[in-house]
């Protein structure tokens, strides 16, 4: 079969065509993916930011109710989340300093209140 040079051309446009679609294609699919992972993060970071509030929450009734100052593991009451943990330091002084750090599936928040 004998092609003509028309023929030539437009084949060579074709494979042209077919590779930049291709090439969008993987683009718009890897933008995709990035942005889920980056959608989880932020699902990640949120339940961290929360679960160290809830810290800061454990530690002021601490605090108010018990006059206790002694510094606080609230890890085992989010033990049904998943990997998450719940550290919670209180400074003495005028105001009191309580810094809470929360982590849940490798994202940390860690948050200061003043008391």
């Amino acid at each position: 079969m004998k092609y003509t040079e028309k023929q030539k051309g437009s084949l060579y446009l074709t494979v042209v065509l077919i590779g930049i679609v291709i090439a969008i294609a993987i683009g718009v699919i890897g933008g995709v993916v990035a942005g889920s992972n980056l959608v989880k993060g932020l699902g990640d970071s949120v339940r961290a930011f929360h679960i160290a509030d809830s810290g800061i929450d454990q530690a002021l009734y601490e605090l108010r109710i018990n006059n206790n100052t002694d510094d606080i593991n609230c890890s085992s009451d989010f033990s049904t989340y998943g990997v998450s943990t719940c550290t919670v330091d209180i400074i003495d002084g005028t105001p009191r300093i309580i810094k809470a750090l929360g982590s849940y599936n490798g994202s940390q928040r860690r948050i200061e209140s003043s008391y």
